[in-house]
């Protein structure tokens, strides 16, 4: 507690003290995780993570560019590639050496991602369409911790208009695009879909209204967010160890480390880090209700293309000025998003190949080989790296 507690208002008093619970359940939190053991044993009430929405209460306008795209255009991109520097530029980011000789080159991307987005689902627009009517049309994000929700939903948002849903008043901009799914961006369809209301934009949603835009991301990549924001994720692991998908400390057989995770309404507990990541997809491809579902690093290498699609399908007006968001679209205001990647960082992290599989020992990727699911791995064009020799 702060030194000048007792001089504090009520309200100051209540913000220490909340920052001080946060702080010790992290703590907490953290400690039971690298033991290994479940922080929320049975009877003992669990605290799901409840993300917390950008510019709370009100909207936020991105700051007019330092230079706008034309005149970035005029300036020296010292060899970048074309691909690259209209990602930038439509980010209003300036291209100096430096930052030339630290990006990825488009053949890196193509190598990992391959040359076009991959966007399902595109045929349950229609249906969408012709089942709800335009001024009750919504749109949105659903996804893994750590899949780039955030960054959709500030993507659809500069640059996607229901006009037809100004009339609803319900978002900021009143322009139909959401910041999550009403029951929650992070939950399981099954079990929390017309069984949960989210705490944030998710009161006096019709559920069946919102367009889901499901992002998923490279098992691998995704593995080494999570290493670095594990959310409501609880398993055994350390700085130095992680994912740690096979145990480290047990070197005699290969014991996968088991996680848990609480979600809104259930606590869920997976073979590993990677059977968590199959299972949550998995579930989504089996849901048969209109939704998209489309790469994270598609929002990062052909973010025009997919909010334009995403757009378009329900029945939304796209802008002809496309608006990237540079900075981190996740707020910092709880810690879990500290040294959260924006659009340049995330470039650098996720265009590098050899950044894949920082973590991962030898036995990480033969367990990973062996139970991954391969039909996503194929649905979504990643790769399966090399087994170590």
């Amino acid at each position: 507690i702060s030194v000048d507690f007792d001089g504090m208002s009520d309200g100051e008093k209540v913000e220490d003290l909340e920052r001080q619970v946060m702080l010790w359940k992290n703590r907490y939190e953290d400690a039971m995780a690298k033991m290994g053991q479940n922080p929320y044993p049975e009877g003992m009430p669990a605290i799901p993570f409840t993300p917390i929405p950008p510019n709370s209460g009100h909207d936020d306008v991105i700051a007019n560019p330092k230079k706008t795209r034309e005149e970035l255009e005029n300036e020296e991109t010292y060899g970048v590639d074309e691909h690259i520097v209209s990602i930038l530029h439509a980010a209003s980011v300036e291209i100096d050496k430096e930052l030339a000789e630290q990006l990825p080159t488009w053949d890196d991307v193509v190598s990992l991602y391959g040359e076009k987005p991959i966007i399902s689902g595109l045929e349950t627009c229609e249906p969408y369409r012709q089942a709800v009517k335009p001024a009750d049309r919504m749109i949105g994000p659903a996804g893994m911790f750590n899949t780039g929700t955030n960054l959709l939903f500030e993507l659809m948002k500069v640059n996607c208009d229901i006009k037809e849903a100004h009339t609803k008043h319900r978002e900021p901009r009143r322009n139909g695009m959401r910041w999550q799914a009403p029951w929650g961006k992070h939950n399981p369809p099954t079990t929390h879909r017309f069984q949960n209301v989210a705490k944030a934009w998710g009161t006096g949603i019709k559920q069946d209204d919102f367009m889901p835009v499901v992002l998923i991301k490279d098992p691998y990549s995704w593995m080494g967010s999570q290493c670095r924001h594990k959310y409501t994720t609880f398993w055994g692991h350390d700085d130095e160890h992680c994912p740690n998908l096979i145990r480290w400390r047990i070197t005699e057989e290969d014991v996968p480390s088991i996680v848990r995770v609480k979600f809104a309404l259930v606590m869920k507990t997976y073979e590993s880090l990677l059977d968590m990541w199959n299972k949550w997809y998995e579930e989504w491809h089996d849901q048969t209700f209109p939704h998209l579902t489309t790469r994270f690093e598609d929002l990062l290498f052909h973010g025009e293309e997919v909010t334009r699609v995403a757009c378009e399908c329900v029945g939304g007006d796209f802008t002809n000025n496309f608006q990237y968001v540079e900075d981190s679209a996740k707020p910092a205001t709880n810690g879990i998003h500290k040294g959260a990647n924006g659009l340049v960082k995330a470039m650098l992290q996720y265009g590098d190949p050899e950044k894949r599989l920082v973590g991962f020992t030898d036995r990480d990727r033969r367990y990973a080989s062996k139970a991954v699911n391969t039909e996503l791995m194929r649905k979504y064009a990643y790769s399966a790296p090399p087994l170590p020799t």
